[in-house]
């Protein structure tokens, strides 16, 4: 307890408060919003009812429609992860972050592979600028930004007259780093091309993209990433802003490959995704702390419990659990640490060989809320009932996994409060 306490929490913290993680992880969930709206156009053109898909096609083509839609939002995620991550890496050193993020997708855009049509009409793939290109997006966000700040801070810039509207000053005090960054991404992509390396992204997508791919993918690599999660948290640190800044792109990528392969009619390639983490392994929050919340709702004897029950257990349906957390508390509280650590993986290893034996489906790639209500959620990421069956198998588990250590805090609790109550009378 010592050394988690004052060695791994203090860590844990300034890993979260990095500069380039924080900035990732923001750059993320800047994109979030037309994610989540390209997952419902997904989810309702690919619904897996053939009835469905075929009345759409032949209403209008509806189904193809749809798809459109969803390309030009959830697809987008690596060009808007860009600007996202640029943006606020500039802020973090107080330099323009438009200017910053307009830079990072023109270099991200140059670096991207084009196609062209039998007419010579040029054009940039869809695929190249959502889960694809993500890893590419990511790396030029950051060195752009970094050059940009260095040019702006070491005052290497066009300036204008103290008179000149500050919008103007700024934009031509772009213009320098602005051509230094866009030809060093135009070179690289020069001498890539020469060399039959092919793009930056065919380049990051082996050297970077195939070993955090086989971590984020496999079963031993979530494991890893849970049971770092589960402890950061239990030190009273964000796991999720720690871990989640290093495994949240993966995982979207690896979600959006199982999106690509539902409007091509393929088989999902993918178990293990943002879905799988965020509504199956992780119910009820960090540490999937829903069976501790409906222990506290239906079975404390405890009053306090049973108020805390009360106040954190509708929020907990919505994977939402900081009362739990520093209330119960099971934040640094030696009793909790086991089925702390414990639910989560067990979780994991539930649905993953669920998936692997075919007596779940996968999840599709419909990237929804991490707050979607269980039973709802298990369905519609999965598109099946089968889903929203295993979701309650999982509730079912952490019932069983947190009871006992719940009924031994209960009881602690409660003869606490009876022997307060006592001297009270007794005075």
């Amino acid at each position: 307890m010592g050394f988690l306490e004052k060695k791994l929490a203090p860590f844990g913290e300034k890993v979260a408060a990095q500069r380039h993680l924080k900035a990732l992880r923001e750059g993320v969930l800047m994109a979030m919003p037309l994610v989540l709206i390209g997952s419902i156009f997904t989810l309702i053109g690919s619904f897996p009812v053939k009835e469905w898909t075929q009345w759409l096609a032949a209403h209008g083509q509806l189904d193809v429609w749809f798809n459109r839609l969803a390309n030009n939002s959830f697809g987008l995620i690596a060009l808007l992860t860009c600007f996202g991550i640029a943006y606020r890496l500039a802020q973090s050193y107080d330099v323009d972050g438009p200017s910053a993020g307009v830079l990072a997708v023109g270099s991200f855009l140059v670096c991207t592979p084009s196609i062209q049509t039998k007419d010579g009409v040029a054009g940039i793939p869809y695929n190249q600028l959502g889960g694809k290109g993500l890893f590419t997006a990511i790396v030029v966000a950051m060195i752009a930004t970094e050059i940009y700040r260095l040019f702006i801070q070491k005052d290497f810039t066009i300036k204008m007259p103290k008179n000149v509207p500050e919008v103007v000053g700024k934009s031509f005090a772009a213009l320098v780093p602005g051509t230094v960054i866009l030809l060093l991404f135009g070179i690289v992509a020069k001498i890539l091309e020469a060399t039959g390396v092919g793009s930056l992204n065919m380049l990051l997508a082996v050297i970077v993209g195939t070993p955090l791919a086989l971590i984020g993918s496999t079963l031993p690599g979530t494991f890893v990433a849970v049971l770092l999660n589960s402890v950061f948290w239990f030190c009273g640190v964000n796991g999720g802003q720690v871990v989640g800044s290093v495994m949240n792109p993966i995982w979207l990528q690896l979600a959006d490959e199982n999106r690509l392969a539902l409007q091509a009619g393929q088989a999902l390639p993918n178990i293990i995704t943002a879905p799988f983490m965020d509504l199956f392994v992780y119910m009820g929050g960090g540490g999937a702390t829903i069976g501790l919340a409906i222990c506290l709702m239906f079975l404390s004897k405890s009053k306090e419990y049973k108020m805390l029950g009360k106040v954190s257990g509708i929020p907990a349906l919505f994977n939402i659990n900081t009362a739990i957390l520093f209330s119960f508390p099971t934040v640094l509280n030696p009793i909790m640490i086991i089925p702390f650590i414990c639910t989560p993986l067990i979780n994991a290893v539930v649905c993953y060989s669920a998936m692997s034996m075919g007596l779940v489906p996968y999840t599709t790639g419909v990237a929804l809320p991490w707050t979607t209500p269980p039973i709802m959620g298990g369905f519609l990421a999965t598109g099946s009932w089968k889903g929203a069956v295993l979701q309650l198998i999982l509730i079912c588990i952490s019932i069983a996994i947190y009871y006992p250590f719940f009924r031994a805090a209960d009881r602690a609790h409660l003869k606490a409060e009876l022997d307060s109550d006592s001297e009270v009378e007794n005075k």
